[in-house]
């Protein structure tokens, strides 16, 4: 009978060091999901007002150069023409340059997500 006692006891013990450890990894997880939700919301909200302030200063920069331009050449329309051709420009180049991008962004968030 004492072994069966013993047996009833180890399992037991076994038992709720599995539910303890059931526990503690759900938290764990739980807090880990809860630190990736921050860093996210962080980075799109970072993201939202930088790129709308860059936005708004781009705006007003091309704007700016292209009537100086514009001035320049006698000629508003052939002023903002050049600057339009400028973007698309440095769109071509953003474009060809995208999976430098992706491997940038890539390498920063699995930095993030696997060191912490």
């Amino acid at each position: 009978m004492s072994i069966i006692r013993a047996l009833d006891n180890t399992t037991s013990k076994a038992a709720s060091s599995g539910k303890n450890y059931a526990k503690s990894t759900r938290s764990y997880y739980e807090l880990k999901i809860f630190q990736q939700i921050s860093l996210f919301s962080s980075y799109a909200l970072k993201l939202v007002i930088l790129g709308s302030m860059c936005a708004l200063g781009l705006i007003f920069l091309a704007i700016s150069a292209a009537f100086a331009l514009g001035t320049y050449l006698d000629n508003f329309a052939l002023g903002y023409f050049y600057v339009g051709i400028c973007f698309f420009i440095l769109m071509i180049f953003v474009y060809l340059g995208r999976k430098g991008i992706d491997k940038f962004l890539i390498k920063k968030l699995s930095k993030t997500y696997f060191d912490s």
